[in-house]
């Protein structure tokens, strides 16, 4: 059905390269981040940190006490395993630079170090619980980009549209 589709998205090459770059820093924790344009073309990342791959990032207030606790016992390899939480003043800042220069949120893209690129039961549930929340923050429900370092040499980045848990594959132009 088209309007489970994300038709004619253009993400340029240099945002590909800078995104697959970003995931590579990170290795091998998740990398995330928003993509920002207009009328269907990509002209904008913007990095956002993955507190959880931060050392001391179960000392961060968002957490609760359980999850402070749980990530304290592990390991920091042990946490890279734990999917990424955005931290909320990047996710702001750049939120407020997508509104001030009349940009749109477009994608919210995330690395899989060592899972192929489609979303995971996580991702998936995630994304399902945002799409109420989107709206009320005055964003539009992006696609999702993954991008997977399974291979090294040669990232395999895909994109998707999740809507009410359903996952639909989108086509990249660059």
């Amino acid at each position: 059905m088209e309007l489970n589709r994300v038709s004619d998205l253009v993400i340029p090459q240099q945002i590909l390269d800078d995104i697959v770059a970003h995931a590579r820093e990170l290795d091998p924790y998740e990398c995330c981040g928003l993509l920002a344009g207009s009328n269907g073309t990509v002209t904008h990342v913007y990095r956002i940190t993955n507190i959880v791959a931060l050392e001391g990032a179960e000392k961060l207030s968002s957490f609760d006490p359980a999850k402070a606790a749980h990530l304290e016992r592990l390991s920091p390899a042990e946490r890279a395993e734990i999917a990424f939480v955005m931290d909320m003043q990047d996710f702001s800042a750049a939120k407020k630079d997508i509104r001030n220069k009349g940009l749109d949120l477009q994608v919210v893209y995330h690395s899989h170090p060592h899972d192929p690129a489609r979303p995971s039961t996580t991702d998936i549930k995630i994304a399902t619980d945002y799409e109420e929340i989107w709206p009320k923050i005055n964003l539009p429900i992006p696609a999702y980009l993954l991008i997977s370092l399974m291979d090294k040499s040669t990232p395999d980045i895909r994109l998707y549209k999740i809507k009410g848990g359903a996952v639909t594959p989108a086509h990249i132009s660059t």
